[in-house]
């Protein structure tokens, strides 16, 4: 456990990008170069863990950004009592990874309650239906699977934000 953990929005001045190592070549390459200049343009907002003893360096990172799911992409079951519209507002978490010193220690799960958090708040002020994700390999999934996240299709998974708000409210 990490009990020291900050999580807050990526900051050029202080996080050191390129110190970073989740294992997975293309989440470390959007981590050092890309993540920083999509925060800039408004597509998406980057949200990193750190210690207060070593501010700088990177334990984990998610990014947040908005999306929309088609209505015939789900259940009708779940959209019995929804407004018509062709798409639902929702929150992507487009990326979620630790760094390998911090895995298996709750980080990732830390890291998701935070995502879970901000979308939910974020969804009182500008109406979002579900947060979706797009597990990259069998083991995100089964980690999303954990938190109650449902397949929408063979590439993205989504918990209703009804589901947020229970998990949120739960801590």
């Amino acid at each position: 456990m990490i009990p020291d953990l900050h999580i807050q929005h990526l900051d050029k001045a202080l996080h050191d990008r390129t110190g970073f190592d989740c294992g997975v070549s293309a989440l470390n390459g959007y981590l050092a170069t890309q993540a920083r200049k999509e925060q800039a343009s408004g597509c998406c907002v980057c949200f990193v863990a750190s210690e207060s003893a070593d501010p700088k360096r990177i334990m984990g990172y998610y990014t947040l950004s908005s999306a929309s799911i088609k209505r015939t992409a789900l259940d009708e079951k779940l959209t019995k009592k929804l407004p018509r519209y062709n798409d639902l507002p929702a929150t992507l978490l487009g990326r979620l990874a630790v760094n390998q010193q911090f895995q298996g220690q709750g980080l990732g799960g830390r890291l998701l309650i935070s995502a879970m958090s901000r979308a939910y708040q974020a969804s009182q002020e500008v109406a979002s239906w579900a947060l979706v994700t797009d597990p990259k390999d069998a083991s995100a999934r089964a980690f999303y699977e954990k938190f109650g996240f449902l397949e929408l299709d063979k590439q993205r998974m989504f918990l209703p934000m009804k589901e947020v708000e229970s998990i949120v409210n739960a801590l």
